[in-house]
C-alpha cells in the first residue's frame, strides 16, 4: 500500500523547485507536509558546498533504473547567487565550460540548452540562477562511495574558477527509487536532441561559408513544423573560432529560416571551409536539436 503513496511523494518533491518560484508560502506549506514522510524516501547525494557566496553546488545520484547497465547516473547541481553565471560546453568568447572527472578521466556531460549572455561586450553561453547537469560514470563496486571532481567557472564583474571534489556515500548509490529522478529527467529533457529531432519538429538543412578568410560568415538553412519567430542558433567549430549573435530571416510561412553567423578567428585567421561544424537549433519554446555538418570547401 505504501509504494503508490511513495511514488506520489517523489513527484511532489520534484515539484518543490517550481512551487518555490511561484509562491514561497506554498513551498513552505508543501515542505512542511512532505517533512512528515521523509523517512520513506532516500536522500541521494553529496553535501552542499558554498563557494564564496557566489553559488552553492552538490552532486546528486539517481536511482539504479536511471542509467544504462554498469553505469551510475549523477548530476551536478548549482544554485547561483544573483548575477553570477556558469558555462556551457562552448562558453563563447569568455568563461570556461563545466567539466566532470572520475578516476582522473573526463566524463561526458549531458549539457542542457544554454542561454545567451553578454559579458563585457562578449557573447557567452551558459546558465544563471539554477542548473542541473546530468552525467554518467562507471558504477563503483558494491559498498563503495562515488567520488567525482568538477571544474567550473563563474562570472559576474569578475570570473572565478573552481575545482571541487564531491563524494556520494555508498548508502545513496543504486537505490530502487530516488527523489532525484524526477529532477534529473526534467533536465535531461532540456538537452538538445540529436539528428532526427526525436519529435522536436526541427531540422537543420544545410550550411555553407561565404566571404574572405578573416571575414567569413556561415549561412545555415533550417525548417520546423511550427513558427520559428523566436528561434536561435548556436555554432561550434573548434577553439580557434567564435561566432557572434546570428542574424535570422524567416522564409515563406515562418516555418523556415536562414541564419547568418559572423565568424571570429583571432589574430591568425584560417578558413572555415572543409571543417566540421556542430549546430544547435532552438525554437525559442521548449524544443532544440543539434547536428554536425561538414562545411563545403
Amino acid at each position: 500500500e505504501l509504494m503508490p503513496v511513495k511514488m506520489q511523494l517523489l513527484n511532489c518533491f520534484n515539484c518543490m523547485e517550481s512551487l518555490l518560484r511561484l509562491s514561497p508560502k506554498l513551498a513552505i506549506i508543501g515542505a512542511s507536509f512532505l517533512s512528515l514522510f521523509t523517512p520513506l524516501i532516500p536522500v541521494s547525494g553529496s553535501d552542499w558546498i558554498s563557494h564564496q557566496d557566489m553559488l552553492e553546488t552538490r552532486v546528486i545520484a539517481g536511482s539504479k533504473h536511471l542509467a544504462s547497465d554498469g553505469k551510475l547516473m549523477l548530476a551536478w547541481e548549482a544554485k547561483l547567487a544573483p548575477g553570477w553565471k556558469t558555462y556551457w560546453r562552448s562558453p563563447g568568447e569568455a568563461g570556461l565550460p563545466v567539466r566532470v572527472f572520475s578516476k582522473g578521466e573526463e566524463q561526458t556531460i549531458f549539457y542542457p540548452l544554454p542561454a545567451r549572455f553578454e559579458l563585457f561586450g562578449l557573447q557567452t553561453y551558459g546558465y544563471g540562477k539554477y542548473v542541473m547537469m546530468p552525467f554518467e560514470i562507471d558504477a563503483p563496486a558494491e559498498g563503495s562511495e562515488a567520488a567525482v571532481e568538477v571544474d567550473f567557472m563563474v562570472c559576474k564583474e569578475i570570473c572565478v574558477p573552481f575545482r571541487t571534489v564531491y563524494t556520494v556515500p555508498a548508502s545513496d548509490i543504486a537505490q530502487e527509487s530516488s527523489i532525484n529522478d524526477g529532477g534529473i529527467k526534467r533536465w535531461l529533457g532540456k538537452v538538445p536532441a540529436k539528428t532526427g529531432g526525436d519529435g522536436a519538429g526541427l531540422d537543420i538543412l544545410s550550411a555553407k561559408v561565404v566571404g574572405p578568410v578573416g571575414h567569413q560568415k556561415v549561412i545555415v538553412n533550417v525548417k520546423a513544423s511550427h513558427s520559428l519567430s523566436n528561434a536561435d542558433l548556436l555554432a561550434e567549430v573548434n577553439d580557434m573560432f567564435h561566432f557572434g549573435k546570428p542574424e535570422m530571416r524567416l522564409l515563406g510561412d515562418g516555418k523556415s529560416a536562414r541564419f547568418v553567423l559572423p565568424a571570429m578567428a583571432g589574430s591568425k585567421p584560417t578558413s572555415l571551409k572543409g571543417l566540421d561544424i556542430r549546430l544547435t537549433l532552438a525554437d525559442g519554446k521548449n524544443a532544440s536539436i543539434e547536428r554536425t555538418l561538414k562545411l563545403p570547401k
